[in-house]
């Protein structure tokens, strides 16, 4: 009679060595917790001091939870470009093509500078320029400046009539009481020096107020500023930048309506901005004095 033999499986198994099972090793410090828990009888109150490897760790800042008494900063309104308005300029648009005409406004504009009250303030102006551009030469000779000094009226200056500036321009740009401002004014100054080398462009870069700039001063912020993304984020509006009209031959007389009205509301809605960022900073100031008031409060004698 043949002798059965078992399936391999089960012969496999015999073969294997059984598995080794772990014992649990307790650390010397455990072992002296449960020593000293046996010594304390039960009816005590008495706690047993915990071990040293029981020492509080210091938590994870991962696991830091807020108490809910801490208000919560309340989220960033998110503006819908397509809800902004544009900008409805209604004020006078001058323009001049004629070089006697552009002297006698600006004449008209500093004896109006002068006579503006308190001779130590001096008389924000918006200042603009516009030229022409081809992909393939490059950036042309300045064709067009804008001024405004009050917002119901812009002063537009055809440029591209003249081989030189003015003497009452030059005049009206440099004066003592004239502060220029704009976005990125300084380069539209460089512009204008290299076209028209009568001007000086450091003096009118050194008394100018570039609106970017001043605005991360009031509010301690930092970057740079288009006129598009300034005018959303101070006046709440929206620039009108028609391609077909902000690439247009602005050397070619004469402008049409619609050139006219952007290059007006780029120098007015410059004024707007100024305005609005000086009345920021008065309200700042203000705010601070009676900080400083409060903190530090007058002796009574």
């Amino acid at each position: 009679m043949s002798k059965r033999s078992l399936p391999i499986w089960m012969r496999d198994a015999e073969l294997s060595p059984a598995p080794v099972v772990k014992k649990r090793v307790l650390s010397e410090s455990k072992l002296n917790e449960i020593a000293v828990e046996k010594s304390i009888p039960e009816n005590t109150n008495v706690k047993p001091l915990p071990a040293e490897d029981d020492t509080p760790r210091r938590r994870l800042r991962s696991n830091h939870k807020i108490p809910d008494d801490i208000p919560k900063r309340e989220p960033a309104v998110q503006l819908n470009i397509e809800d902004v308005p544009f900008i409805d300029y209604k004020g006078e648009i001058q323009y001049y093509t004629d070089m006697r005409d552009m002297a006698f406004a600006c004449d008209q504009l500093v004896q109006w500078v002068e006579r503006q009250p308190d001779e130590q303030t001096q008389v924000p102006i918006a200042f603009d320029l516009e030229w022409p551009f081809n992909f393939q030469t490059g950036p042309g000779r300045t064709a067009l400046m804008q001024l405004c000094a009050e917002t119901n009226v812009c002063y537009l200056f055809q440029m591209s009539c003249l081989k030189k500036l003015p003497a009452a321009v030059l005049q009206l740009l440099t004066h003592p009481r004239v502060q220029l401002h704009g976005v990125n004014v300084k380069n539209d100054f460089r512009k204008l020096a290299r076209d028209f080398p009568e001007a000086n462009a450091e003096l009118m870069i050194e008394r100018c107020v570039d609106l970017g700039g001043w605005y991360n001063r009031i509010h301690g912020s930092s970057g740079v500023w288009s006129m598009e993304r300034l005018v959303l984020q101070v006046c709440r509006l929206r620039v009108d930048k028609n391609k077909k009209v902000r690439m247009s031959k602005w050397h070619v007389l004469p402008l049409s309506e619609d050139q006219k009205m952007y290059a007006a509301v780029d120098a007015y809605i410059g004024q707007e901005i100024y305005l609005k960022l000086k009345e920021k900073e008065l309200k700042l100031k203000l705010e601070q004095q009676e900080l400083n008031l409060a903190l530090n409060p007058p002796s009574a004698e």
